[in-house]
């Protein structure tokens, strides 16, 4: 169909430029996410290499499915299990850096003020 020709012809003519631009990005996002959650008393993550996401620890917390569920209860902050990723992911917490720096600064003080009442 003639929209996938269009697109075919777009992605060639500026498939790197878009590329290079996603990238940066993210790589963006995860730095800034990266340094707030390791800036968190309690919070633990290794830098990601490559992905859209990182995992991190929160100290006292090994049923990260039962934190999962507070998170959107309790401070409206949806971030997955690491449980859900199988045995090597349990006692960590998945999170989509795709997003917005602002979305993400939002999110962290979500997680922020959520550790702060417990």
């Amino acid at each position: 169909p003639g929209f996938v020709q269009r697109a075919g012809i777009v992605a060639i003519e500026r498939g790197e430029e878009i590329i290079t631009h996603t990238v940066a990005r993210c790589q963006a996002a995860r730095d800034f996410l990266y340094q707030r959650l390791n800036a968190l008393p309690g919070i633990t993550t290794p830098k990601p290499k490559g992905a859209m996401y990182l995992f991190f620890r929160v100290d006292g917390r090994k049923d990260t499915l039962a934190l999962c569920k507070q998170l959107v209860l309790e401070a409206g902050l949806g971030l997955a299990p690491g449980s859900a990723f199988g045995l090597e992911g349990e006692g960590y917490v998945r999170w989509c850096f795709a997003s917005s720096l602002e979305r993400l600064d939002d999110g962290v003080h979500r997680l922020e003020n959520f550790l702060q009442k417990r």
